[in-house]
């Protein structure tokens, strides 16, 4: 439909994220579909950019001192 499409697996399952990285790219568009690997600096960094949507499926945990 021509959307495009940045996935950032978790870090905590890096065969998964290693998976996913290695099909999408094979057998999709990958001017339509990137999938970007790394810890939560990455994630810090991809939140920092402008999108039109957001779909988070995880857990945020918050620590209080």
């Amino acid at each position: 439909a021509g959307n495009t499409v940045v996935l950032k697996p978790s870090e905590l399952a890096p065969a998964s994220a290693f998976l996913l990285a290695t099909a999408l790219s094979t057998y999709l568009d990958n001017k339509a579909v990137k999938v970007i690997q790394g810890g939560p600096s990455v994630g810090e960094q991809l939140l920092q950019q402008r999108w039109d949507k957001i779909f988070f499926t995880g857990k945020i945990s918050l620590s209080f001192f």
